[in-house]
């Protein structure tokens, strides 16, 4: 709550002897609804007893001194004398300030038959849109394509005014589709244009915005029901061919949905040579005499009926054209709905495939000797063939020889025991102990040699 204080200083100077004037000097007021309000005069020279002093509203009296002459405990009257200034203050505060206290105030001071008044000061107050406002409006619940569309924003006349502006959420809106009007306290943003079939289901939005309200407060118009007759289309394969059944499709588009679809045919097809079902036309395995047919979709709903005609071409056969300087399929209907296939153009795409396939098989064929190569065969001699070298002291290579090991341990029938081998249970002789191993000589000799050690009961054969 703040107070609004406005200084009324009005020089009149009376005729008597008292000398009371009011000071000028004025402001007028603006308060938001809901604040206090403080109006205030000064006077100039002292008040006798037999003078009254008041606030006034327009023709209508507030006060008397001190006393409120109307029922409203919002209003208080305030008269102060400043001892030895000469000057008397007189208040009026409004707490809290309604719609209503808006007007014209100003004081006056009847003295000996005589009236001196104020100047007059404007109260304004200034008023937020109610929580209700704006309001979104449709002049009807459904419109046809081609009429009046007419969508009302409507809030409060109050002050500051409101701004009130359309928008839509598909295109924009034209300066000249939209007007204002006001009617018993109410202000309207209307919104005009004629309906067309795009405008289904559209989205429209008023905006309010307040000099008094940081926030902006809208209301929503959602999917406008635009409805119209439905618009039509009839999809087919591009080639139909004889003996081949073929399917052609009636499509639409319509607010509200299509009730009813109907096919006729031009020349008149016979019951056997088609068969429909909505708007799915199935032809039968057309003959090539019913080349050129026009045939016909109807498409209707609540509204209105449409329909869409298209020719059927029938192919007849497809022939093997020897050679066509383009290189290219000939898509025209000539030669009794024949097609041409330029057979130089599809022996050239075999041709093509074929040594694609070469290319690919060769390809394959040199990774892998590429990976035995360089790959397999040097890691194989690397692991299993090349001779382990060593060096000596004097940084001289060592050739190691490679060893192998056998062991032939078996029972001997000679006269000599060992007895590190149990007795023999046929002959009651020990048996006979026998190991040999051999070694190869190292590999850097003339001629390559091995030594055989034959060791029998501690008796060493050797052989080179």
């Amino acid at each position: 709550m703040y107070f609004v204080i406005v200084f009324m200083y009005i020089v009149i100077i009376l005729g008597n002897t008292d000398g009371q004037q009011f000071l000028s000097g004025i402001n007028d007021i603006s308060v938001l609804e809901g604040e206090s309000v403080t109006v205030k005069c000064f006077i100039q020279g002292t008040l006798p007893e037999s003078s009254a002093i008041s606030w006034w509203k327009g023709d209508r009296q507030l006060s008397n001194k001190n006393n409120i002459l109307i029922e409203d405990s919002r209003i208080t009257a305030t008269l102060t004398d400043f001892p030895g200034t000469n000057k008397i203050t007189y208040l009026l505060v409004i707490s809290p300030s309604v719609r209503e206290d808006e007007g014209k105030y100003y004081c006056r001071i009847i003295s000996d038959n005589n009236e001196i008044r104020s100047e007059i000061i404007q109260v304004t107050i200034l008023r937020k849109p109610s929580d209700e406002y704006p309001q979104c409006i449709k002049s009807k619940e459904s419109y046809i394509a081609g009429s009046d569309v007419k969508l009302s924003c409507i809030s409060e006349l109050i002050n500051p005014p409101v701004d009130l502006s359309w928008t839509r959420t598909k295109t924009s809106i034209s300066d000249q589709d939209v007007s204002t009007d006001i009617l018993d306290d109410i202000v309207y943003k209307h919104l005009q244009f004629t309906a067309k079939n795009t405008d289904n289901d559209e989205t429209f939005v008023c905006l309010q915005i307040s000099e008094v309200v940081p926030a902006t407060s809208n209301c929503t118009i959602a999917n406008l029901n635009i409805q119209y007759i439905p618009e039509v289309k009839i999809r087919h394969t591009s080639v139909i061919f004889a003996g081949s059944d073929s399917i052609l499709f009636c499509q639409t588009a319509a607010n509200p949905p299509v009730r009813k679809f109907s096919w006729t045919f031009q020349p008149v097809l016979k019951s056997y040579e088609y068969a429909t079902e909505g708007q799915v036309l199935r032809l039968l395995k057309p003959t090539i005499s019913r080349n050129g047919t026009q045939i016909t979709c109807k498409a209707e709903n609540t509204i209105g009926s449409t329909i869409a005609t298209t020719t059927v071409y029938i192919l007849k056969e497809i022939y093997v054209k020897s050679k066509d300087s383009n290189n290219k399929i000939d898509s025209n209907v000539e030669n009794n709905g024949r097609v041409e296939v330029d057979i130089n153009t599809e022996n050239n795409a075999d041709n093509e495939d074929k040594v694609s396939l070469y290319v690919v098989i060769i390809i394959i064929i040199l990774v892998v000797i590429i990976v035995v190569v360089v790959v397999i065969i040097p890691v194989y001699y690397q692991c299993f063939c090349k001779t382990r070298t060593a060096t000596d002291s004097s940084g001289r290579e060592l050739y190691q020889p490679t060893v192998y090991y056998d062991t032939r341990d078996r029972v001997s029938n000679s006269g000599l025991y060992d007895r590190s081998l149990p007795r023999l249970p046929s002959t009651g002789h020990y048996g006979h102990w026998r190991h040999s191993f051999a070694s190869q000589v190292p590999e850097d000799l003339d001629v390559q040699g091995y030594t055989y050690i034959d060791n029998k009961n501690n008796q060493n054969q050797n052989t080179l």
